[in-house]
């Protein structure tokens, strides 16, 4: 996600071909919490230990979604060049 934006305001990408590369990322939900009082409510409900071989497994899977989606990203970006505006010229 970041590296997606980041590319929008360095000026790499327009602002369609941004919102179709983070569609392609399926980021899912996220969730801030932006004051002291919403990070006092936060409650860890269970903690969960994994084995070395499972943290493996786990990294091993998540890089092939990290490979997955940025192959998509790359589709997005060729399929959506020359739509939409820049950075620049959105902020004039």
């Amino acid at each position: 996600m970041f590296e997606i934006i980041d590319s929008f305001i360095d000026g790499e990408i327009t602002d369609i071909q941004c919102k179709h590369c983070l569609s392609a990322t399926n980021l899912g939900n996220q969730y801030v919490f932006v004051s002291q009082a919403s990070l006092n409510q936060i409650e860890i409900l269970e903690r969960c230990y994994l084995a070395q071989k499972e943290k493996e497994a786990y990294l091993n899977s998540r890089q092939e979604i990290y490979e997955m989606n940025r192959d998509k990203v790359k589709v997005a970006r060729k399929q959506y060049r020359g739509q939409g505006d820049y950075i620049e010229d959105i902020l004039v």
